[in-house]
Formats: C-alpha cells, sequence, structure tokens
C-alpha cells in the first residue's frame, strides 16, 4: 500500500512512519552533513533538508520554532541557525546535493550519497555561483530563444583534455612501428 504525506509516496510505510523517518533523516544530516541512504529516501530527504537551511537563513523566531518543529536535536538546530546560515548566506536554494552510489546486497537497492554542499571534505565540488557578467549572457541568451532567433555558437571553456599514460604509449608504439616499416 502506497502512503501519502504531504504529497509524498513512499510505498510500505504509514504516513506517521513516514513523517518520523524524514525528520530522523534530516536530522542525521544535519549533524553529519553527509548520509548513505536508498536513491527515494534521499530523493524525499532534499525537499526537506532545504527547507529547514531556508528556514535557518531567515533567522526569525517563528521560524526557529517551526525547525524545532521538525528536526529532533536542539543542537542541529542551532547549527542551521548559526553555521548553515552563514555557509549559504548567498546561495538561493540548492544546498544539497544526491549522488548515486552502489546497489545494496541483499535487495538490489539504489543507494545514494545525500550531502550538503559548500562544506569541506565533500564528494564533488560544486560550480560557482555566476557573477553578474555571466548572469547577462545567460539572459541574453534565453531572450534570443524565446524570440526565435538563432543563437551563435558559444565557446564553453574547459580543461584541456588529459591524456592518460596508456594511451600516450599506444600512440607512441604506432608511430615507432610505422616509422619501422618505412
Amino acid at each position: 500500500m502506497t502512503t501519502k504525506y504531504r504529497g509524498l509516496k513512499i510505498a510500505g510505510k504509514s504516513a506517521a512512519a513516514l513523517k518520523s523517518m524524514l525528520r530522523t533523516q534530516v536530522t542525521q544530516l544535519i549533524k553529519y552533513e553527509r548520509i548513505e541512504t536508498t536513491l527515494t529516501k534521499a530523493k524525499l530527504v532534499k525537499r526537506f533538508a532545504d527547507k529547514m537551511v531556508t528556514l535557518g537563513k531567515k533567522g526569525t523566531p517563528i521560524h526557529y520554532q517551526h525547525a524545532c518543529a521538525f528536526v529532533r536535536e536542539k543542537e542541529m538546530v542551532d547549527k542551521l541557525f548559526g553555521e548553515f546560515a552563514e555557509r549559504y548566506e548567498k546561495r538561493n536554494g540548492g544546498y544539497t546535493r544526491v549522488i548515486r552510489t552502489r546497489r545494496r546486497r541483499g535487495d538490489a537497492a539504489q543507494m545514494a550519497y545525500i550531502e550538503y554542499i559548500d562544506r569541506p571534505g565533500e564528494i564533488r565540488k560544486p560550480r560557482p555561483p555566476p557573477d553578474e557578467e555571466e548572469k547577462q549572457r545567460r539572459a541574453a541568451i534565453k531572450a534570443k530563444i524565446l524570440a526565435g532567433e538563432p543563437i551563435e555558437a558559444v565557446e564553453i571553456e574547459d580543461e584541456p583534455a588529459v591524456v592518460y599514460e596508456a594511451e600516450a604509449k599506444v600512440g607512441s608504439d604506432a608511430s615507432d612501428q610505422t616509422a619501422a616499416d618505412d
């Protein structure tokens, strides 16, 4: 049987069990800043974890009460309103990231890490927020798309291609062999 809790669905859990699981996982995510869980649960936790950081950024007493009603430990609420509010002061949403990891042994469930971004020891570095020049460039491209105008080719700045040692050896062996054939 599928249970709904504020528009969320997960099979095999009552609404009370789902809410309890979400509260616990959000609290643990705030505490450890990275947890491993199933992909489905990680996607559910992401929504609530981002909302808790938004409450922490607002910083008013009523938002503190709302966070206390959801998060299980008072120390974690203080962390939200202190450390996280400062860390994500300039970021508008997107405070967490879900990264698929492995299949769980036994039931082959897809596992995933959910973690807060912009923290020390994170798995993958986030893209920096766009500066004003980049925002204007993106707005101009969007306006052209909406107007139906053709867009000129945009050069993408990437890191130079990496040549691995095995590829370099294969290439050098091939060139040595053709030189020997001549």
